[in-house]
């Protein structure tokens, strides 16, 4: 596994191959760098094999394959961070076992599932209730179940979505009734339904791939189109109600800048985004991979430390 190798040691094992660039060093010779993933870890790679590059340059999204090298240390590395010297990468054969590459965040399913369904039972106003109820059922819903709520950055494992939208969603209320004069009724719909979008964004597959119509639309705009088509079959939903919930989904990255459409205008839409912002900020803490008390955080451009 990746999370048990040691300087020097030679590896050989299935990986997840996330390809991040083909190019040519100073000296000429054609490299070709990413990174390998079980569900111990990640690990960066280089390779200068002209075999391995010719079969990588072929990866247009991240695949399974057969990998082999050494573990040396990244000399771009900060902290002594290691890195394997890629010499192999083979197709996966029928006798592979690659149960080990769907990332897992070590927490209990199927508690989430009963808070989430807890939550959704919570609502108090019947348009909201049904819309919720409406869009989180059937083969959605199990879906929900198990979607990454990202690719790489955050929750991205098997039932992140779920975690993630179950912590938001408590969060959110908890700060409602701090805050108070809040509908919590349009909180907990909001938060719940804030990434639905990212059903058909981000594929459960293997490497959690970007879908067509994620790439081309957004996790934002894809749910707040659905939400909207479903409301408009359930007659006991306010069309202001409506509104500040498409609000929410719409505005829950916080501004313009973070990739929202809209900037949060209402107490319900800026505890949702705070919320959402607060929980995707602290799973970095959940996916912590090494020993030491500080590590580089990438997607908050900082070193974190813990404890």
């Amino acid at each position: 596994m990746l999370s048990d190798l040691k300087l020097g040691e030679k590896m050989e094992q299935p990986c997840l191959v996330r390809l991040q660039k083909i190019g040519t060093s100073s000296n000429g010779k054609a490299y070709a760098k990413g990174l390998l993933e079980d569900n111990t870890g990640c690990v960066p790679f280089i390779c200068f094999e002209a075999g391995p590059i010719g079969r990588l340059q072929k990866l247009e999204e991240p695949r399974p394959m057969k990998v082999g090298g050494h573990v040396d240390i990244n000399k771009y590395s900060t902290n002594m961070a290691l890195q394997i010297i890629l010499q192999k990468a083979d197709t996966i054969g029928p006798e592979d076992d690659i149960s080990s590459l769907l990332p897992s965040g070590g927490i209990n399913l199927e508690e989430y599932k009963k808070k989430l369904d807890e939550l959704m039972s919570s609502i108090k106003d019947v348009g909201l209730k049904k819309l919720v109820a409406l869009l989180l059922s059937g083969e959605t819903y199990q879906q929900f179940l198990i979607n990454p709520a990202g690719m790489r950055l955050h929750h991205a494992y098997v039932g992140g979505l779920l975690h993630h939208t179950v912590c938001v969603t408590e969060l959110a209320l908890a700060m409602g009734k701090t805050i108070g004069g809040v509908d919590e009724d349009l909180v907990i719909a909001g938060a719940l339904l804030h990434d639905i979008g990212k059903l058909k964004e981000i594929s459960p597959e293997l490497g959690f791939p970007y879908t067509t119509e994620g790439r081309f639309l957004g996790h934002i705009a894809i749910g707040a189109m659905e939400i909207k088509e479903a409301a408009g079959s359930i007659e006991e939903l306010q069309n202001g109600k409506l509104e500040q919930l498409l609000h929410i989904i719409l505005s829950h990255h916080g501004d313009m800048e973070k990739g929202s459409p809209i900037n949060c205008k209402t107490k319900e839409s800026f505890i949702v985004h705070y919320a959402d912002e607060l929980d995707a900020n602290l799973n970095q803490y959940h996916k912590w991979e090494s020993k030491s008390s500080w590590e580089y955080n990438k997607m908050l451009q900082r070193y974190l430390y813990k404890s």
